[in-house]
């Protein structure tokens, strides 16, 4: 069965879409819970930088994923890899056990589903981009194939 037929005509824009939206809503949930506080998906972004001094280089996925939305029409390939790289940056976050606070360190007790939300966007845009490289490439004027 094909996947147009299972989604409409442009399946690649609906999974998209609904990346986009899953990663709006992971910065309105619960990222992480640790001894101190509950920190929410837009708390995580702002200070997830700082991943590194914790050895965790989670934050880093973010570039690669806005990456692999923004060009997984125009560049199925790359976006794909951005995708995969961005995964496996994302997963180092459960190496995750301390994070520095003004207090020291907080234990990391787990992880909300802003997490997890924030999670399930690097496969989406996977599919998405693969929906995308199975589409035949239209040339546009002047273009030699």
């Amino acid at each position: 069965m094909k996947y147009s037929k299972l989604l409409g005509e442009d399946a690649s824009a609906i999974v998209l879409s609904m990346t986009v939206v899953a990663y709006v809503a992971s910065l309105l949930l619960t990222g992480i819970v640790t001894s101190n506080e509950i920190m929410p998906g837009w708390g995580v972004l702002l200070l997830g930088w700082l991943g590194p001094l914790a050895g965790s280089f989670a934050w880093f996925a973010n570039p690669p994923l806005i990456f692999a939305m923004y060009f997984s029409k125009e560049k199925p390939r790359a976006a794909k890899l951005a995708a995969f790289v961005g995964f496996a940056l994302a997963l180092t976050a459960f190496g995750l056990k301390t994070m520095p606070n003004d207090n020291g360190y907080a234990t990391v007790l787990g992880f909300g589903a802003g997490y997890y939300l924030w999670l399930a966007c690097f496969p989406a845009v996977l599919t998405a981009s693969f929906l995308n490289s199975r589409k035949p490439r239209t040339l546009s004027a002047g273009e030699q194939d």
